[in-house]
């Protein structure tokens, strides 16, 4: 069995990737998530593991959930 690891600032890093690349600012991102702009500002920083959150972002920002996962 092959377990991957996953870095959960790295999902961070490329959600804010996306986000600035889809020229959306926090608050954007945050109108369309429907989360508040300081879980935004926490998952760019700190990153989430959680899937649900991930498929948020990536419906959000037109792009795949593995997308977010790999960088």
């Amino acid at each position: 069995m092959n377990v991957v690891l996953i870095d959960q600032r790295s999902i961070g890093r490329t959600i804010k990737m996306l986000r600035l690349k889809n020229h959306l600012t926090q608050e954007e991102l945050a109108n369309i998530t429907f989360y508040s702009i300081r879980t935004i500002r926490r998952i760019e920083r700190d990153g989430s593991d959680s899937i649900e959150v991930i498929n948020t972002f990536a419906e959000a920002l037109k792009v795949s959930a593995i997308d977010i996962i790999v960088g």
